[in-house]
């Protein structure tokens, strides 16, 4: 009952019981003098108190003994028979028994023992106001007018229409004629907020003998108490549970959510506290794009989020939380499954989301920016919205965007050239179109020239539409590989020191593959060639040719200046060209010396405008050396323990272990050359080479 109603239920029983006293007495003496008349006026007010007419407490129960027993003193001493010792005794008793349980009780009280348990309830039952005032007003009728009286008959009528016809119902019938609405509102309300777990989160024990039939994401409305503007707020109901015997629910309130009813109320004379069902909803999309709310344990760089939607969501999603007024963006990098403990032994599962910070989005340098706060608990998560169409400059490139968003990956081409770019992840991911893609958007300015560094064999039939040639002409390389492992083999034979001969040898050589490879920097025709090794096993002359042919093309970079051009060294399968220590598998002398070549263009190809694209199956086979210069990391799908311990120290733990779950043409980006220089999980668009239909690579 609200408190209109309460009162109306008191003013009329009170009414009637008066009229009922005046008929059998004749005056208005019984209002001051009979006891009867005083047990029924407390039958009334304390079962017009909000929580006695359902149930009571101890406390409760601790005030209705005080409260019978300093009405029994109305007794007097010529009528206090053994029945008002009996009733003395038991107002005692349940007075006693009721202090000590308020004193002795420490939990709900299904997980106190036995005995507890037993006492409470028993004095519940016998405490109640409709027991222990009934018999105390009937024993006072009954003493005052006898048995079979008119005036004990009389009483007795009321009494059974009192608790027989319900009068609090008869009640809320009259309230009903001086409220209109108040018979809508009362087939609406669903329950009333005893708890607030944030400024924006209600918890609300649901009434017994509600009417509206409840579920998840309905749509509600009410008036918080402690609210001094008084706002109507709306807000859905996020979760349902059983706690303590009885029916919850938790209710979010947002402005968005107000927005929804354009920030009118649906109904009129709210009472406090009381939650009631919107029924009639405007259509709307907000349940499509609401994904959760905001939990503990959340960081400045990483939120986690009880997942509570309709709406589907998976890895690389990103979503807008607003912080301090701000949409800042967070991507999902984990979900977890929990079990949360309610009280009373009952449990509730869960879904916690962790997704870490892009940060704000800054339209004009279409980039995120971090943000330094984090949000508030329970703050409301929602998938992120579209943003306008974006600017890309000559320079930049968009390598792909967001899952299921249009927020751009945007790279610029020439730090990525410069600046050194590694290309990971396991066959069948997209990694070679896109780095083959990536080498194309290169090749659209005139001065960079590319250099694939191929042992595969593919790259020529891929890049046939830009006619490649060889940087070193086929019947150059064979005549100078020849030599070189002649070389290799006197040398070896001379206890590996070079005499006159090979030295002269190696000089005629390297003449001859500098002016190759000076050939292919001074044709303005030549933007893409092919450096093709007659073997693939890494033996000593295998690897001196190519150490020599990065000696040169450096030398031409650092003292030429590559003749104006911009040099990208292509290594596919690096494993093969730039292996790890381990993997080497041949002379140290040898291999070293390769290493040391390559690293040396990595550590200062950038200042003579030679840059290096890495691109390989898994960082355990490639030299450290050479992968931890490229300072712009392009990953697609890695298992291996070693690969994700590695790009870790590039992305940071939590995006790095997404790497296993990533989707056909998905990649974690990272780097110097990013538009946005935080890691992100993003899409590949897909790419048809020309002349060429088959699936991705």
């Amino acid at each position: 009952m609200n408190k209109r109603t309460r009162l109306i239920f008191l003013g009329l029983s009170l009414l009637l019981l008066i009229g009922v006293g005046r008929f059998v007495t004749n005056d208005f003496d019984f209002l001051l003098n009979d006891f009867w008349f005083t047990s029924g006026f407390l039958l009334l007010i304390l079962l017009s108190l909000i929580d006695q007419p359902h149930f009571s407490k101890d406390s409760s129960i601790f005030i209705n003994a005080v409260t019978a027993g300093i009405s029994l003193l109305l007794i007097s001493e010529e009528n206090r028979n053994w029945v008002f010792w009996l009733f003395l005794g038991i107002t005692l008793y349940l007075a006693l028994s009721s202090y000590l349980l308020m004193w002795v009780r420490n939990n709900p009280l299904t997980q106190e023992n036995k005995w507890i348990q037993f006492f409470s309830r028993v004095n519940r039952e016998i405490g109640k106001p409709q027991t222990l005032f009934s018999a105390f007003f009937l024993w006072g009728a009954l003493n005052q007018f006898g048995l079979g009286s008119d005036g004990f008959n009389a009483l007795l009528l009321y009494w059974v229409i009192f608790m027989i016809l319900n009068i609090p119902a008869i009640a809320v019938i009259f309230n009903n004629l001086f409220e209109p609405k108040e018979l809508e509102k009362q087939e609406n309300a669903l329950g009333s907020i005893l708890g607030v777990q944030s400024k924006n989160t209600f918890l609300v024990k649901l009434f017994s003998e509600r009417k509206q039939k409840i579920k998840l994401f309905d749509f509600v409305e009410f008036v918080y108490s402690i609210d001094d503007t008084r706002q109507i707020r709306k807000g859905i109901i996020l979760d349902t549970y059983l706690l303590n015997e009885q029916q919850w629910i938790k209710v979010l309130t947002t402005a968005e959510i107000n927005k929804i009813f354009e920030n009118k109320p649906i109904l009129k004379g709210h009472t406090d506290d009381i939650i009631y069902k919107i029924s009639d909803v405007p259509e709307n999309e907000y349940l499509e794009t609401f994904v959760g709310i905001i939990t503990e344990n959340s960081s400045i760089q990483k939120i986690k989020f009880v997942y509570n939607s309709k709406a589907s969501v998976n890895d690389g999603q990103l979503l807008e939380v607003r912080v301090k007024d701000t949409s800042v963006y967070y991507q999902i990098v984990e979900g977890i499954t929990r079990i949360e403990q309610l009280e009373n032994r009952n449990e509730t599962g869960l879904i916690v989301g962790e997704a870490i910070q892009l940060g704000t989005w800054n339209h004009e340098k279409v980039r995120f920016e971090q943000f330094g706060w984090v949000p508030e608990i329970n703050s409301p998560v929602y998938i992120s919205s579209k943003i306008q169409d974006v600017e890309i400059a000559g320079t930049e490139f968009q390598i792909g965007h967001i899952p299921n968003t249009n927020f751009p990956v945007i790279i610029n081409k020439e730090l990525a050239l410069t600046h050194h770019t590694a290309v990971l992840g396991v066959t069948g991911t997209g990694k070679s179109i896109f780095a083959r893609n990536l080498i194309r958007e290169y090749l659209k300015d005139e001065t960079i020239k590319v250099i694939c560094i191929d042992f595969t064999g593919e790259y020529k039939g891929k890049f046939d539409d830009l006619d490649p040639i060889d940087v070193i002409n086929n019947t150059v390389a064979d005549m100078a590989f020849k030599e070189i492992d002649e070389i290799e083999l006197a040398v070896s034979k001379n206890y590996g020191k070079d005499n006159e001969a090979t030295i002269a040898k190696r000089k005629e050589v390297s003449k001859t593959m500098h002016a190759e490879i000076t050939s292919f920097m001074q044709n303005p025709a030549a933007k893409i060639s092919i450096f093709e090794l007659p073997d693939v096993n890494n033996t000593s002359g295998i690897l001196e040719y190519t150490r020599l042919f990065f000696k040169l093309l450096f030398h031409i970079a650092k003292n030429d200046k590559s003749f104006g051009n911009k040099v990208c060294l292509v290594l596919e399968e690096a494993h093969t060209v730039i292996p790890e220590w381990n993997f080497v598998g041949i002379a140290d002398k040898s291999s070293q010396s390769l290493l040391n070549s390559i690293a040396q263009i990595a550590l200062q190809g950038r200042k003579y405008n030679v840059g290096l694209m890495v691109i390989a199956q898994r960082t355990a086979n490639v030299s450290k050396t050479v992968l931890t210069q490229c300072n712009t990391i392009i990953s697609f799908q890695e298992f291996d323990k070693t690969s994700s311990e590695f790009l870790s120290n590039y992305f940071g733990q939590g995006i790095a272990n997404v790497l296993p779950n990533l989707k056909f043409r998905q990649a974690i980006a990272a780097g110097k050359a990013l538009k946005s220089n935080v890691p992100m999980i993003f899409e590949v668009p897909e790419i048809i080479e020309p002349e060429i239909e088959e699936e991705n690579k």
